[in-house]
């Protein structure tokens, strides 16, 4: 657990004016430097997956002119992760997960180095891209839920919201950032933007590299791996509010995520602009993420974790769809941000549920589910580009919003417990 020494650099972060009753001393964990270690890593990590994401699916596009192979490349990054979820999730209550996280970091920067210098070459094909998705992919299986568990790790249950609100400003941050960062490096030096790409993992090397953790769990190595893993199953069946976060999570990765993806196709031909502008729409989803963030404390006050939950996954959901039917880049942007909006609700309560209500010992395996949730996101990929290379992105996009809308207000309503506000814990008294 961290250290209980004063909060001084978490009260100077506390954001004045009217936003601070909504927010609270949201910069708290920032006081603890095992955290603050974690922080800057999650800040290089997610500002990778972000670049990434929209310079691969660019150069696809530019490559192929396909809509299907454009999802085929999101197919492969997301494949490994219903495959290495489940084990990740084991190997996080078994080993040190910081050790595993620093693992799957050079797991990122091996294969993109690599693919830097095909493409700085020219070299550079198709098929590269799909072989560095499907690395990519095992990298972040690997790495989630180590990183996720170390917030429970590293910041006590007092903190533990304010935490996952930080982990998720950096999400949102980042989706802002790296989608504009990325449009602007392909608009001047095209496929070579993965030049800057392939800096990022040794700066979440470098932010790793003084952060231990103290863990006090210790988990009987008696046990085989498979007998952990149907624990793990059996466990997050058993809890119903996990159980209906996992099944929003799958809603969620098969029906909305995949969208991401299709950007391009929709930039390029419904909206008609180029990269930069791509870079636009992407910025306006983090936009949006961001500016939930402010609201989100004094929402989930109002109407519990739960409620936040179900309601930003529906917001996310439906924006999406109406976004698919514009066909004017300034409408689109503006739902972009709404359904960014929406997702923050969805992201933070996400990994704050499954925490809040797993026990320390199961913490991992119960994110390792969770990954495998995230793991439908392939099906989703095939799905969308297979319904897109038919009838175009817009439709592929709008149908798969819209049903997921109907299937979160289902999960929601057949889920009591979800909706049940949980006793928020109480700070512990300064010692």
């Amino acid at each position: 657990m961290p250290s209980s020494a004063p909060l001084h650099f978490g009260r100077r972060l506390r954001l004045a004016g009217p936003l601070g009753p909504w927010m609270g001393n949201v910069a708290a964990p920032l006081a603890a430097p095992q955290f603050r270690r974690l922080w800057l890593f999650t800040c290089a990590s997610n500002l990778l997956r972000w670049m990434e994401l929209t310079i691969t699916s660019w150069i696809a596009l530019q490559l192929t002119g396909s809509p299907w192979l454009v999802a085929l490349a999101g197919v492969c990054r997301a494949a490994p992760l219903p495959l290495v979820g489940p084990f990740s999730g084991m190997l996080a209550d078994r080993y040190d997960r910081v050790l595993l996280v620093r693992f799957a970091q050079w797991g990122k920067l091996v294969p993109l180095a690599l693919l830097t210098g095909t493409f700085l070459t020219g070299h550079g094909a198709y098929w590269q891209l799909l072989v560095v998705s499907v690395w990519l992919g095992v990298s972040w299986s690997l790495e989630w839920p180590s990183r996720r568990s170390l917030l429970g790790d590293l910041v006590g249950p007092e903190l533990l919201l304010r935490a996952a609100v930080l982990d998720n400003a950096t999400m949102a941050g980042t989706r802002v950032i790296g989608p504009l960062l990325a449009g602007i490096l392909l608009a001047m030096w095209g496929s070579a933007a993965y030049g800057a790409v392939v800096l990022l993992p040794v700066l979440a090397l470098v932010a790793l590299s003084q952060l231990a953790t103290r863990r006090d769990i210790q988990p009987a190595q008696a046990t085989s791996v498979w007998q952990q893993l149907r624990g793990g199953f059996a466990y997050v069946r058993r809890e119903q509010t996990i159980w209906a976060v996992i099944l929003i999570t799958v809603a969620m990765n098969f029906f909305i995520f995949p969208s991401q993806q299709l950007f391009s196709v929709v930039a390029e031909h419904v909206l008609r602009v180029g990269p930069v502008q791509l870079g636009w729409m992407g910025a306006a989803n983090g936009l949006g993420a961001t500016l939930g963030l402010l609201f989100l404390p004094r929402v989930s006050r109002i109407g519990g974790r739960g409620w936040v939950f179900a309601g930003g996954s529906i917001v996310a959901a439906v924006a999406l769809g109406l976004f698919a039917g514009s066909t004017t880049l300034w409408l689109s942007l503006v739902l972009l941000v709404l359904s960014g909006f929406g997702h923050t609700g969805f992201s933070v309560m996400q990994a704050t549920l499954v925490l809040s209500h797993a026990t320390p010992e199961m913490r991992g395996r119960a994110m390792g589910v969770m990954t495998l949730a995230i793991g439908s996101s392939p099906l989703g990929n095939l799905e969308q580009g297979l319904i897109a290379e038919q009838w175009g992105a817009p439709v592929a996009i709008g149908s798969s919003a819209l049903l997921c809308a109907v299937i979160v207000t289902l999960v929601a309503w057949w889920s009591p417990r979800l909706l049940r506000p949980r006793p928020t814990p109480q700070p512990a008294p300064a010692r």
